[in-house]
């Protein structure tokens, strides 16, 4: 049962590689696959909850597969995730604080414009408790849960955009980015 279960585990990572990159608010990875663009609260609470248990994000972003493509999209999630990874201890005490150079630095990273970031950074604060949920919270659920919290926040929704962080990381001026 094992073997079926990692082969069907693989066969879904693998042939993943070659789907087109439609996804929803949580991202690539294994949650995108499963539950698909479907942007409501549920799904993509789903989703990244998914891609946070089997660690198919950070697999899927560094193989190019579960729907991670190439391009904009991979780097600047890569950018967000390897920051999240190193600065991990700091973004808590940022965070735990209401704010702070490396949670202002990762708020750039993650797409938001300057006038937002007080606003992540109050959030932060606020749902803390909700962004690291347990003491074994790990960088990359924080950084799902973080992006889920930031969604359902309206300022932050609209502050903050993939499509910011993207232009960003492909070194486009990110006015180019607003809808």
């Amino acid at each position: 049962m094992k073997k079926l279960t990692l082969g069907l585990g693989m066969a879904i990572f693998l042939s993943a590689g070659a789907a087109r990159a439609e996804y929803g608010m949580a991202g690539c990875g294994l949650g995108s696959i499963l539950f698909g663009k479907d942007n409501s609260m549920v799904m993509q609470v789903l989703a990244a909850t998914t891609n946070g248990t089997f660690g198919s994000q950070t697999f899927g972003i560094t193989s190019g597969t579960s729907n991670c493509v190439q391009g904009g999209v991979v780097k600047a999630q890569r950018e967000q995730a390897a920051f999240a990874e190193v600065n991990f201890q700091d973004l808590k005490r940022n965070m735990a604080s209401g704010g702070g150079e490396f949670l202002s630095s990762f708020g750039t990273l993650l797409g938001c414009e300057e006038s937002a970031k007080p606003t992540l950074a109050k959030m932060t604060q606020t749902k803390y408790e909700v962004i690291f949920a347990s003491s074994t919270t790990s960088p990359m659920q924080m950084l799902s849960t973080l992006k889920t919290e930031m969604k359902a926040t309206p300022a932050l929704a609209i502050g903050c955009s993939d499509e910011r962080a993207i232009a960003r990381a492909e070194g486009r001026p990110m006015q180019l980015a607003k809808k």
